[in-house]
């Protein structure tokens, strides 16, 4: 009980050191600049579209409200996001955008700090030095700081995936399959996530069933969402993201676009090696999730604090307290210290496609790390 209150310490330190750096060095205030223009302006107005009776799916409308209204502008012709996406926002569209943006902003940060906070006490309970870390890194690191400034979706999904592991774990396969309706967010951060999960018989029966609800409704009130997304914003985003293909096309034209997906199957192949159970097997196909994702950006990088501490958790069974805490700190260590030197050559280039170097090189470590306790199917 002790060595728990004292881990509990260390986490609520880590949290409140990072909430300081947020505020002092500067990324609040530029948060607060953002405010009307910044990522969570652009989803929101999705939500706005709706309810001020205009259908974010057609053309004329949707241009003529964003110029109205002056937020982020993709340059899409249609909203960026799925329609299921804009209706689990409607509550915010009600407010304006720096209201909305404030209420975000506190909601979706206290879901990631509550989810990583139960995250690391069942994997990792009673290890303060690892919990204060961790805490310290949801703000601090690179990912962490980007993701607050431009109102992104991490702390949300990440608090959710984290819940959905620790439900998993406690044997709440009904509860794990709720979360995974977060999934829908952002489905192409979570394509090998869900892929585990769903090895669950009820994990797969609820999320299927619950997601094809959403689904089907969403369509059912925006039914030409599909054609408008696929021709309008899909091809436009999948070739200018920080994916693997695309950093690879960077160095090599199409001949790299070709070998990143042949990356991504190698890195599948290389995870069937641990089979679909067990935290080996988690850690991994989660790590795979974020190196293999065909469209992500740095702040996406966040998620990959879970994968870190399952991995963790192994070795401390496996190999002893010394192991895992070397392991998390090296680990966690990219996001401090790579991460943003990456950062700053996309700052350069006017363009983030090499910062997936950051998912893969952690995907590796755990991978290299993990391999001794595969289990293959």
């Amino acid at each position: 009980m002790r060595a728990e209150r004292r881990a509990d310490l260390g986490y609520l330190a880590g949290l409140t050191l990072g909430i300081l750096c947020i505020v002092i060095l500067g990324p609040l205030e530029r948060r607060i600049e953002l405010a009307g223009i910044n990522d969570f302006s652009g989803f929101w107005s999705g939500a706005r579209a709706i309810v001020l009776g205009i259908d974010p799916y057609e053309t004329t409308g949707w241009r003529a409200l964003v110029d109205a209204l002056g937020v982020h502008d993709s340059g899409a012709l249609v909203n960026d996001y799925f329609p299921w996406v804009s209706l689990a926002l409607l509550p915010f569209g009600l407010f304006p955008v720096e209201v909305a943006g404030w209420i975000w902003m506190f909601l979706t940060v206290a879901a990631g700090a509550l989810g990583l906070r139960a995250l690391l006490r069942a994997y990792l309970p009673g290890r303060a030095v690892e919990h204060g870390v961790f805490g310290l890194a949801l703000l601090v690191t690179q990912p962490g700081f980007h993701a607050l400034v431009l109102g992104q979706w991490t702390f949300l999904l990440l608090g959710a995936v984290s819940a959905g592991v620790v439900a998993l774990r406690a044997g709440r396969p009904v509860r794990a399959g709720l979360l995974s309706l977060a999934f829908l967010l952002k489905p192409q951060l979570f394509v090998f996530t869900a892929l585990r999960f769903f090895m669950h018989r009820g994990v797969a029966l609820v999320a299927i069933a619950a997601g094809t609800a959403v689904v089907v409704f969403s369509t059912a009130l925006f039914p030409h969402w599909i054609g408008a997304w696929l021709s309008d914003v899909g091809p436009v985003r999948i070739v200018r993201s920080a994916s693997l293909p695309v950093a690879l096309s960077d160095l090599f034209g199409p001949a790299g676009a070709v070998a990143g997906y042949g990356l991504i199957l190698l890195g599948c192949f290389v995870a069937t090696r641990f089979g679909l159970r067990g935290d080996a097997s988690l850690a991994v196909w989660l790590a795979l999730s974020s190196a293999g994702a065909i469209y992500t950006w740095s702040y996406d990088d966040l998620l990959l604090l879970v994968p870190i501490v399952i991995a963790a958790s192994v070795l401390l069974e496996r190999r002893g307290p010394a192991r895992a805490r070397s392991f998390a700190l090296g680990a966690v260590g990219v996001l401090f210290v790579v991460s943003p030197l990456f950062y700053a050559l996309a700052v350069v280039r006017h363009r983030e496609s090499f910062t997936a170097v950051v998912p893969v090189l952690l995907f590796v470590a755990i991978v290299v790390r993990l391999w001794p306790y595969r289990r293959p199917a």
